[in-house]
């Protein structure tokens, strides 16, 4: 089993296509589905960006208790501060194109922020949020991934107007055709394993939000 809890939308970062509208989800939520999990079951926090929550240590104390496998999806910027990575066996990080193409998307250092974070001894996998500003960059992205060689897989969401990216929907958004396209030339190129979303809202893994 894989059970996704989405602990809010509160972030440090203020990216644009932001697809995240969640509330903070309740303490007493997150205990009772964690309780209803096997051991050796995958645990998923994300947000917003999880390692905000100051909640989410004692989470991950109790995730590891049941013998949980734990996955973290965060933006990387608040990792070197995290007291608790011995709790995480996965780290999730962004890569959304080459150095210029991420960091517009990001922010300036962003892409830098996340190279930097593959020096951490653990396990990752990555995500890439697809849109007009990198859907032509994916086999570039694939050669970045390749290059990490510590990549479980890879994610690629279809941007979605929704929350932030509402506002930005021309800016960003691309068609059905594009996004198969985009995902087609990943497939190619990637040595890993390409999980195409799109749309984030249809998920077939277990997702628990407020």
């Amino acid at each position: 089993m894989i059970r996704v809890f989405i602990l809010g939308s509160r972030c440090n970062m203020k990216c644009k296509f932001c697809m995240s509208v969640e509330k903070e989800l309740d303490e007493e939520i997150v205990m009772s589905g964690l309780r209803g999990m096997n051991s050796g079951d995958m645990v998923v926090f994300s947000g917003g960006e999880p390692l905000l929550y100051r909640k989410l240590e004692n989470y991950l104390k109790f995730a590891k208790r049941r013998g949980l496998r734990t996955k973290v999806h965060t933006n990387g910027t608040l990792l070197n501060s995290c007291g608790f990575l011995d709790l995480i066996d996965v780290v999730n990080l962004p890569i959304d194109g080459p150095e210029r193409i991420h960091d517009s998307m990001r922010g300036d250092g962003h892409f830098e922020i996340v190279m930097n974070a593959f020096d951490l001894r653990k396990e990752f996998t990555v995500t890439t949020v697809a849109t007009k500003l990198n859907v032509e960059w994916m086999e570039e992205t694939a050669e970045i991934i390749n290059s990490l060689g510590r990549v479980l897989n890879w994610k690629i969401f279809k941007f979605k107007p929704k929350g932030r990216g509402k506002k930005y929907r021309r800016e960003f958004e691309i068609s059905d055709r594009e996004f198969k396209m985009a995902i087609n030339v990943a497939r190619r190129v990637a040595d890993v394993r390409v999980l195409a979303v799109q749309d984030p809202d249809e998920m077939r893994t277990e997702v628990v939000r407020s």
